[in-house]
C-alpha cells in the first residue's frame, strides 16, 4: 500500500461526494497502514484543524455513519496544504518535504487545469515511484487527448498512470462479465445470430445543478458517450477473456473500439440524436430552460441530450445495433442496459401481445437483473414478465471509488483506461461531435421533465459502402 495520498482538489464536489467517503470506507472497513497520510490540497486558506471538520461534514452528508473509532481515526490521518498557483513547481514541492514513500497523486481539478499542473509536475522534485491518478473527462477531444498522454508521459511511464472512469468500478461491469462468461447458456447466445439490439441508457431528472463551467463546455456526448457508456458497451461486446480479471481486460477493450466503426457524415445524420432542454417541470419543482442558467453561453449550442448508434465490424456483432443514449432533466430516471434477443420461430397458434419479446435488463442504479420472458397468462396470449437473475459475481458491492482507490493502491491498472485506449474512443466519438459543431444533425428541443425529443425508429446502415435502412426502435 502507498504512504501518502495527496488529493488535488480536495476542496471540490467531487472529492466531497464521491472520493473522501471512498477513502473514509477503505480506512474503516479494509484499514490503512498507521503511518499513511492523507494530504488534502487547495486555494482555500484553511488549517488542517478546518479541512479535518470539513470532511466530517462531507462524510455525514454522503457517507453512511461509520464507527466513531474508524472516523476519527480516519480524520486523524488528513492534513491539510494551502498552494495558490498549482502551475508553480515550487510550490508543489512544498507538499512534499516532510514526506517519504511511494506517493499517489489524485487529480480532481477542472480538466482546464490539467495540462499546467501536469507541467508543473515535470519541473518539480516528486518522491520517487510516485503514480498519478487523473479524473475525466481525459481531454475534451481527441487532439488533447494525445497531448494530454504526452505531457504525462513525461513524468510518469504508463504503469504508473491512472485514469479515471468511475463506471468501471460499478459492480455492474463485474456482473456483465459474470453473466456473459461464468453463464453458459448466455456465452452461447451472446451474438449476432441471437442479439438483435444493445440499449445502454443513462436518463437523469437532474438538470444542469451549478455545473456550467464543465458541462457547456462538455455536453452530453462528451460527458456520459465518450467514456462511460462506451465503456459499458465494451464490457458488453468484448471478446472472450481468459479471466475476468486479468490485465487482458484492458487489452480486450482496446481490440473492441477499434472495431467500432468511425460513422461517416451520412451516418450521422441519420442515426444520431442531440437535443437540449427547455423549461418545464420536475417532480412539482419548475426548472428554467438550459440557455437560461447562469454561466450557460448559447452560442455554444451544447446539447443536454445525445443518443448515437454504433457498430461493431466483426464477426460476433455485425450488424447489431449498439444505442447510447444520456440525457438531463427528463422526466424519470433511466439507467439501464437492455439486451434485445431475436425472437425465433413462433407457433402461429399462440397470440403474442404487442410489445413482448425476450429482453434483458440490466438496472444501471439498483443492481438488478432481470429477464423478460414470454409467459402464458389466464386472460390469454403471451407476455414479456421480468424474471429475476441472482447476481452472478457475489454479495459485495464496493461503490466504484472505493474499488478504484484499492486497486490504484495496490498498482492495478486493470479497472482504469489506457493511454491507447482513450485515443481509440475519441475516435469514435470525434467524428460526431466535429458533425454536431457543423449542425449536420439539427439541435432539437425537449420540455424539461418530458421523455425527451421525438426520436425516429429507422437508421441508416452502411455495409462495404452500400445503404440500406434497418427498422431501430429506441424507446
Amino acid at each position: 500500500m502507498h504512504e501518502h495520498l495527496v488529493i488535488f482538489g480536495a476542496t471540490g464536489d467531487v472529492s466531497k461526494r464521491y472520493v473522501l467517503p471512498a477513502l473514509a470506507q477503505v480506512f474503516g472497513n479494509r484499514g490503512l497502514p498507521t503511518e499513511y497520510t492523507i494530504t488534502g490540497v487547495g486555494r482555500r486558506n484553511w488549517t488542517t484543524p478546518q479541512f479535518q471538520e470539513h470532511v466530517s461534514a462531507s462524510l455525514r452528508e454522503h457517507q453512511t455513519p461509520p464507527l466513531p473509532r474508524s472516523r476519527e481515526g480516519f480524520l486523524q490521518s488528513l492534513e491539510y496544504v494551502r498552494v495558490e498557483n498549482l502551475s508553480d513547481a515550487r510550490q508543489i514541492d512544498s507538499i512534499f518535504n516532510k514526506q517519504a514513500g511511494i506517493t499517489l497523486l489524485y487529480l480532481g481539478l477542472p480538466p482546464q487545469m490539467f495540462p499546467s499542473v501536469l507541467e508543473a509536475f515535470r519541473h518539480a522534485t516528486l518522491p520517487p515511484q510516485s503514480r498519478v491518478i487523473i479524473e475525466k473527462p481525459f481531454g475534451l477531444n481527441h487532439a488533447q487527448s494525445k497531448e494530454l498522454n504526452r505531457l504525462l508521459h513525461e513524468t510518469f511511464p504508463e504503469e504508473s498512470v491512472f485514469r479515471i472512469d468511475h463506471f468501471l468500478g460499478m459492480p455492474i461491469v463485474g456482473n456483465i462479465l459474470g453473466l456473459r462468461f461464468a453463464n453458459p447458456v448466455f456465452t452461447a447466445i451472446w451474438n449476432r445470430h441471437h442479439i438483435k439490439k444493445i440499449e445502454v441508457i443513462w436518463d437523469e431528472t437532474l438538470a444542469l445543478e451549478g455545473r456550467a463551467d464543465y458541462y457547456d463546455g462538455a455536453g452530453a456526448l462528451k460527458d456520459m458517450i465518450q467514456n462511460h457508456l462506451l465503456q459499458l458497451m465494451a464490457a458488453l461486446a468484448l471478446e472472450p477473456l481468459k479471466s475476468i480479471w486479468s490485465p487482458e481486460f484492458r487489452d480486450k477493450r482496446v481490440e473492441l473500439f477499434k472495431t467500432i466503426r468511425k460513422p461517416s457524415k451520412a451516418e450521422i445524420r441519420a442515426q444520431t440524436v442531440r437535443a437540449r432542454y427547455g423549461s418545464g417541470e420536475i417532480g412539482g419543482v419548475r426548472i428554467p430552460g438550459y440557455v437560461k442558467n447562469q454561466g450557460v453561453d448559447s452560442g455554444r449550442n451544447t446539447e443536454t441530450f445525445a443518443q448515437v448508434t454504433l457498430w461493431v465490424d466483426n464477426e460476433r456483432w455485425q450488424d447489431v445495433p449498439f444505442v447510447l443514449r444520456s440525457g438531463k432533466a427528463l422526466g424519470r430516471d433511466r439507467k439501464e442496459i437492455l439486451v434485445h434477443f431475436k425472437d425465433r420461430q413462433r407457433n402461429p397458434e399462440f397470440h403474442f401481445t404487442e410489445g413482448g419479446g425476450n429482453v434483458l435488463r440490466l438496472d444501471l442504479a439498483s443492481e438488478e437483473v432481470n429477464l423478460g420472458i414470454f409467459t402464458i397468462q389466464e386472460a390469454g396470449g403471451i407476455t414479456a414478465a421480468p424474471v429475476r437473475v441472482d447476481d452472478p459475481i457475489g454479495p459485495e458491492h464496493l461503490s466504484p471509488y472505493e474499488r478504484l482507490f484499492l486497486e490504484a493502491m495496490s498498482g492495478h491498472s486493470r479497472l482504469f483506461v489506457r493511454n491507447d485506449e482513450v485515443e481509440e474512443m475519441w475516435e469514435i466519438i470525434q467524428p460526431i461531435a466535429d458533425a454536431w459543431a457543423e449542425n449536420i444533425v439539427p439541435m432539437q428541443t425537449y420540455q424539461a421533465g418530458s421523455d425527451g425529443p421525438p426520436i425516429q425508429d429507422k437508421v441508416v446502415m452502411t455495409e462495404h459502402g452500400n445503404s440500406r435502412t434497418r427498422e431501430n426502435s429506441t424507446r
